[in-house]
């Protein structure tokens, strides 16, 4: 069963090098995800050489973890779609009880349309 929420606003973090700290983020950059006025998803982004882990389902929000390249396209489709909606999948097997898809869609688009 899929947990599907049309994603109404959006806000984002970038996140600077901290070279001499002793904090090593995996993600540089993360997108928080509203549906009205409630935070529904996060969607993080690895910074380069470093690997995201597997999305996650926890309390009603999906965590969707993707390399860095992967943010181009979700930020487009986020400026440039409507509606947009962000889903998590259980996919739980016999190796990862709370295993699952995060993904990000869009509605219907007229064939044609020129974008």
């Amino acid at each position: 069963m899929a947990t599907r929420y049309k994603i109404d606003k959006y806000t984002i973090q970038l996140y600077a090098n901290d070279l001499r700290g002793n904090l090593t983020r995996w993600a540089t950059r993360v997108i928080y995800l509203y549906s009205g006025r409630k935070h529904v998803a996060s969607a993080y982004f690895a910074r380069e050489g470093a690997n995201a882990p597997d999305a996650q389902f926890s309390d009603g929000h999906i965590y969707f973890h993707a390399q860095g390249e992967q943010y181009g396209p979700v930020i487009d489709l986020l400026r440039n779609e409507k509606p947009v909606y962000i889903a998590w999948e259980s996919r739980s097997d016999d190796i990862e009880q709370n295993d699952g898809d995060a993904y990000f869609y869009c509605g219907q688009e007229p064939v044609g349309e020129g974008e």
